[in-house]
């Protein structure tokens, strides 16, 4: 019977292990830093260009589809639309849809996104807090990893206490993190507190 010569083999992976092992660690805990890191830097871009309005920087952080996707849904959600009680409830919420649809189409892209973002940052930030800057703002984020591939920043804005924050959700495309949605503040529902004790009426 003849056996295979294994002690060398065994000798030299057992020489490198600890300097293998090492490597491997650094190299682990690079990645792992860069990864926890790569979004906090995407915010950071994107803090950049709002205040340099350098939009071109801006738009290369957005996933436009999905973006417009988002947008559309949340204009259609703030319609309430209710359904009529003719033999067509569809229609009206079909032609509602389509005429969103197109209004986001035409006004929401890379070319017209500096008039975007000049309209919705005074909306966002009152003029009583003129020196309000992206530092202050991200001070008081909530962030937080939803997945390995997407991040979830919370922004409470000024002047917006009784909404909802900002809510910026990135994925990671084609080893970059991109703005994929964005939900606008919008009134917080009303919390109804119960009571135990016997009321005195």
């Amino acid at each position: 019977m003849i056996s295979l010569p294994q002690s060398g083999q065994s000798a030299r992976s057992a020489s490198l292990t600890p300097r293998q092992t090492a490597r491997g660690i650094c190299v682990a805990s690079a990645a792992l830093g860069v990864y926890l890191a790569s979004p906090f830097v995407t915010l950071w871009h994107v803090g950049s260009a709002l205040r340099t309005h350098d939009m071109d920087a801006l738009g290369q952080v957005i996933n436009w589809s999905a973006l417009d996707a988002s947008i559309k849904q949340q204009t259609l959600n703030g319609l309430h639309l209710v359904p009529a009680s003719d033999d067509l409830p569809e229609f009206g919420e079909s032609f509602a849809a389509t005429a969103v649809s197109n209004a986001v189409d035409t006004t929401v892209t890379q070319s017209n996104l500096g008039m975007l973002v000049d309209q919705a940052i005074p909306a966002a930030v009152p003029v009583s807090q003129p020196n309000i800057s992206f530092a202050s703002l991200a001070a008081h984020a909530s962030v937080r990893f939803a997945r390995l591939d997407q991040f979830v920043a919370e922004v409470p804005l000024p002047g917006h206490e009784r909404e909802t924050p900002l809510r910026i959700e990135m994925r990671i495309q084609g080893w970059k993190w991109k703005i994929t949605n964005v939900q606008f503040p919008t009134a917080r529902a009303p919390v109804l507190q119960a009571s135990a004790a016997p009321s005195n009426a």
